[in-house]
């Protein structure tokens, strides 16, 4: 007994390290590496994570520009290597940087004695691009395309992926940054069509968006981040429907420029909560009931559709 009791306190100290957030505490510069996951092979540029990410960073009040991208379609982890030697901006300043790599290197059949080494070259490169700052960089681990119609369920796939992400799972542990498993949320997508995009294999927006809310608690934003003053003024992310405030913590003010026939709300899988028929404009929308998230404002007018997002928290 006397020998297990320091090896579980440095097993629980090795967690408690591993656990650490993600510190936001300047405007927020981001850099996201990795391949067609992290671009969004298929969707919209603003549905890509990172995009997302800073989104909501965003909605929160902090200053963030887009993220910038070193990733490729395709991508294994020498390529991303190459890349991030031929194509990082050495003027500009980064503060976060993200990586998500290595299910091409599975998908090609690379030797998987590889992946470790090239993987903790690329978390060096990473940590040096923030000046050694562990905080600030973050892994994700691959999401597992077996759960696409491209996939078909294989189990050889996804014990495949499971080992690539024993790995990378270990080297953000031995580099001491933030982890986070997004692979069961992409293990959904045989039963929930909504998370593939339309070209069957990889994630949709809506996907995206569940990662970042995986992410999300794992923000630590400083009370001396400086902040846009989101809480007082009109959401404009679309022309004909405005919410605030946004993201709210129970009731939103909805208004439009044009008629609104009908208000839907979804939640991050599309399901259907809520429909409201013809509602006066502006008029009070109390949320007070619903489970903290993302959630989807669909607004039906005459001439058209529009959508925004709303954060509840």
């Amino acid at each position: 007994m006397k020998k297990i009791v320091p090896t579980l306190v440095l097993l629980c100290l090795n967690l408690q390290l591993f656990s650490q957030g993600i510190t936001i505490d300047s405007e927020v510069r981001m850099l996201a590496l990795g391949d067609s996951y992290t671009i969004g092979q298929s969707v919209g540029l603003n549905e890509r994570w990172p995009h997302q990410l800073v989104a909501q960073l965003r909605l929160k009040g902090v200053l963030a520009d887009d993220p910038d991208y070193i990733a490729t379609t395709g991508w294994t982890t020498r390529n991303l290597l190459q890349g991030i030697e031929t194509k990082l901006n050495p003027d500009k300043d980064y503060n976060l940087v993200s990586i998500l790599i290595g299910v091409n290197n599975q998908y090609q059949g690379i030797a998987i004695s590889s992946y470790e080494p090239d993987l903790k070259e690329i978390t060096e490169r990473a940590l040096e691009i923030v000046n050694n700052d562990a905080s600030r960089v973050f892994m994700l681990s691959i999401p597992d395309y077996a759960y696409t119609p491209f996939g078909g369920g294989s189990p050889t796939i996804s014990q495949g992926i499971d080992t690539y992400n024993a790995i990378n799972k270990k080297v953000a542990a031995i580099y001491k940054i933030n982890y986070t498993d997004i692979t069961g949320i992409s293990r959904q997508g045989l039963i929930n069509p909504l998370l593939v995009a339309n070209d069957g294999l990889h994630p949709s927006g809506v996907q995206y968006a569940e990662w970042v809310l995986n992410l999300q608690p794992k923000l630590i934003i400083s009370q001396s981040v400086p902040v846009i003053e989101t809480q007082s003024i009109p959401s404009k992310q679309t022309a004909g429907l405005s919410v605030y405030p946004n993201p709210t913590s129970s009731q939103v003010r909805i208004c439009s420029e044009g008629e609104l026939q009908i208000l839907r709300i979804r939640d991050v899988h599309g399901k259907l909560i809520q429909e409201i028929k013809k509602p006066p404009t502006p008029f009070e929308l109390d949320l007070s009931g619903y489970i903290p998230g993302m959630y989807i404002l669909e607004g039906i007018f005459t001439d058209g559709r529009e959508l925004t997002r709303l954060v509840l928290h």
